[in-house]
């Protein structure tokens, strides 16, 4: 290992004689992801070519704001509250706004503090192990602001959409059904085959008998090791019972990792039972393997091709959330090992493992034709091309100006800011007029083909009042009609939507030309209120909006609230019968507290 370099302004010449230097880059989020950095770190410095290694927190290295999310977010989920990391990941999966959501909040956070941090160490090539910092580690590529060629090393089959990203050079998959799900997303020839990314003591061949021995555990028997991952996540306790319950199962192992609350509440449960072991965390995991007839893992990923290179089969049981429910699925699939649903599975898999020979795992002194991982580290093309900077520019300025259209567009349409924006025009929305007469004005809204029929209901009894169409463009006749029955049209704006609102200003034109109108009038505004576009756009011809001081239906009458003279009142109805009647008794109330009934253009003249 080396210590960190300063950052340097402009990156030398490469020189051919000096080592190459490979910077790690692995989080504190699972055992696997560490196991990954150090098993590759161990090649790096067993390698032949000249070559430095130097292995670090990629979390802590994109500053202090992911790291305690992203870690202790993680483990919360898992020990407390699993099923919320199952809904985090489907909707991460599935839902590509959020996915995108979540890549750009790890870039925004993540890519500065991570830039500094690679330019410290100067490194000719960068590896990834966990998918959150592939995500930022591919960004920077992408975007030219490091110039080293970057890896990413991938342990799971399923879920790559973090694990696999275009601006990586090269993709390292433990699996051959990968490949094809990785170029698909990061494009052609940028992913390759390897030989697993775990310690060589699992490769070195072990006797079982003089594995138990050097652990101080029964030789004779079968037995199991029950692991819950490096956070001991998983129902361990489920599994460990009921191999207690199981004759055949001579021997237990449990292996509570760094979860010591986990590690003492087994250790005070299985006191009395001398077959059950309970270990913390371990480094002994190859010596355990080799002891073990069967793995019973909740978390698979590493573990499992640790488990697979030592020879042991391995039942997955404990924790079907998020990606561990799809990797182990696609594993079980390809036999590469057993997937319990229950405690009985879990049985029936391990007793039916201590009865047959397992061809699981492959043999440790067996060819491995795959590349080992420090072989394409060392030689892994540039194969990203940086986007062009005017590129990015433009993207950023077209980026800003399509925010703009949207965001302007949303402040025209909607009506959460009008009384604001009312408040800057100056525009005031007529609901009462000061007048010295004992008289309210009415404005009845009703259909465009029932005005006229309800204008003479309410003429016969003597009821003159202004009416509103819903915004249609009243024809010379009925515009006649009304005058001559002593009553009056009125402009209206129609309801608001994010498509309408730009014809506000052209729709009142038509209306008020059809009723020999000039520069300022009044209108009607709809029952949902004005968005700020069509405030706007009224404006600018000098149009003034009628709210009413209050809205009410004629089939309701008034409610109990005094009427002050002057008041505006707007009023839904049609030419039904019910609908004058109702007319009839607002007027009639009017009437008896010494108010008489007026058009508005009777009121404000």
């Amino acid at each position: 290992m080396r210590r960190p370099r300063r950052k340097r302004l402009l990156r030398a010449a490469p020189d051919v004689d000096r080592p190459r230097r490979v910077l790690i880059l692995s989080a504190d989020v699972g055992e696997g992801h560490a196991a990954a950095a150090r098993a590759l770190a161990g090649q790096v410095e067993a390698s032949t070519q000249p070559a430095e290694v130097t292995v670090i927190d990629g979390l802590a290295a994109m500053g202090r704001v992911l790291r305690p999310i992203v870690e202790d977010g993680y483990r919360v989920q898992l020990r407390l509250f699993p099923w919320t990391y199952t809904v985090v990941y489907w909707m991460l999966e599935h839902v590509v706004p959020f996915r995108l959501l979540a890549r750009r909040l790890l870039c925004a956070f993540g890519s500065r503090p991570l830039a500094r941090t690679i330019a410290e160490y100067d490194p000719d090539v960068v590896v990834s192990t966990y998918p959150a910092v592939t995500v930022v580690l591919a960004r920077l590529r992408r975007r030219g602001e490091i110039e080293a060629t970057t890896v990413a090393t991938i342990t799971d089959l399923t879920g790559l959409f973090f694990w696999a990203q275009p601006g990586i050079d090269m993709h390292l998959v433990m699996y051959g059904e990968s490949m094809r799900s990785v170029e698909r997303i990061a494009g052609e020839g940028s992913v390759r085959l390897v030989r697993p990314l775990i310690s060589a003591e699992f490769l070195e061949p072990r006797c079982a008998t003089e594995a138990r021995r050097g652990l101080g555990l029964p030789e004779d028997g079968r037995m199991v090791v029950v692991s819950g991952g490096g956070w001991g996540v998983g129902d361990i306790a489920g599994a460990v019972g009921e191999f207690v319950r199981t004759p055949e199962v001579t021997s237990i192992v449990c292996l509570a990792g760094h979860n010591d609350q986990l590690h003492e509440k087994l250790g005070a449960a299985f006191a009395e039972e001398p077959r059950v072991h309970v270990y913390g965390f371990t480094d002994k995991m190859p010596e355990l393997l080799a002891a073990a007839d069967v793995l019973v893992h909740s978390t698979g990923g590493v573990t499992c091709l640790e488990a697979r290179a030592a020879g042991t089969p391995v039942v997955s049981y404990g924790l079907p959330v998020g990606h561990a429910r799809l990797n182990t699925r696609a594993m079980a699939a390809l036999d590469l090992l057993l997937l319990a649903n229950d405690t009985d599975e879990l049985r029936q898999h391990v007793v039916a493992s201590f009865a047959s020979e397992s061809d699981l795992a492959a043999g440790s002194d067996a060819p491995a034709p795959d590349p080992a991982a420090v072989e394409v580290v060392l030689s892994a093309p540039r194969r990203v091309r940086p986007i062009p900077r005017w590129r990015l520019r433009l993207v950023a300025l077209g980026t800003q100006f399509a925010a703009m259209i949207v965001l302007g567009s949303w402040m025209m349409s909607t009506d959460e800011v009008t009384s604001l924006a009312a408040k800057v025009l100056r525009v005031h929305p007529l609901s009462h007029v000061n007048t010295q007469r004992r008289a309210v004005a009415v404005i009845v809204k009703a259909p465009s083909g029932e005005i006229s029929v309800l204008a003479r209901r309410l003429a016969e009894r003597k009821i003159h009042v202004s009416f509103a169409d819903d915004a249609g463009v009243p024809t010379p006749q009925r515009i006649t009609e009304l005058h001559s029955l002593g009553d009056q049209l009125l402009p209206e704006v129609p309801k608001s939507s994010p498509l309408r609102w730009p014809g506000t200003r052209s729709a009142l034109h038509r209306q008020a030309r059809a009723l020999g109108l000039h520069h300022r009038f009044y209108y009607v505004q709809p029952s949902s209120g004005l968005s700020v576009g069509q405030l706007v756009l009224a404006r600018t011809d000098g149009a003034t909006p009628v709210v009413g001081a209050m809205r009410i239906s004629a089939t309701r009458g008034l409610p109990q609230r005094p009427i002050r003279a002057g008041d505006v009142l707007v009023v839904e109805g049609d030419a039904s019968a019910a609908s004058v009647a109702g007319l009839e008794r607002i007027v009639s109330r009017l009437s008896s507290a010494g108010l008489a009934t007026e058009t508005l253009e009777s009121l404000v003249r």
